[in-house]
């Protein structure tokens, strides 16, 4: 009895155990197209991480692949990253709409964005705290590429924010 009872109790911390990780990250890859005049990104984040986000802000009931036929969910997903992924020009945030998505196999969601057209201005400012409210262990980590050119910037709690100058 004793000997079932250890055993029962060691799965079930071993179960928690394998569910727990360590890293919490989130990457983008942001591009300046000319010919559309207009933002293109895709984010890529842990599905169960964002949607343990999505849940608490009681936007998820089931799992995110099942889920993500609904439109209102969709936009509730896009305002989230609009509001933990930002680009600032002038004092104006560029707003991003879904395109599409992929949920891997391998545990990551990847979201497709972009934005209307909008001016390309010489200081461009980027906010990257996406899931920082709920995982202050989040790292971030932006590539913003601008006519074949590479800017890669990590981002963290405690610096969340990267200005970049362009040469046009």
């Amino acid at each position: 009895m004793i000997k079932r009872f250890l055993i029962i109790s060691f799965l079930v911390v071993l179960g928690n155990f394998s569910f727990a990780h360590n890293y919490y990250f989130s990457f983008a890859e942001v591009e300046y197209n000319d010919f559309c005049g207009c933002f293109e990104s895709s984010i890529t984040v842990t599905t169960h991480d964002f949607e343990q986000v999505l849940r608490k802000n009681n936007l998820l009931n089931k799992n995110l692949e099942t889920s993500l036929n609904d439109n209102k969910l969709k936009q509730n997903i896009v305002t989230l990253i609009n509001e933990g992924f930002q680009i600032t020009m002038q004092n104006r945030n560029v707003e991003f709409r879904l395109e599409g998505n992929e949920i891997g196999l391998n545990g990551l969601t990847t979201f497709y964005l972009s934005s209307n057209p909008i001016d390309l201005s010489e200081q461009i400012l980027f906010t990257y705290s996406l899931l920082m409210n709920e995982f202050p262990e989040e790292q971030n980590k932006l590539t913003f590429i601008f006519r074949g050119q590479k800017t890669t910037m990590n981002f963290i709690a405690n610096q969340f924010t990267h200005s970049i100058k362009l040469e046009k």
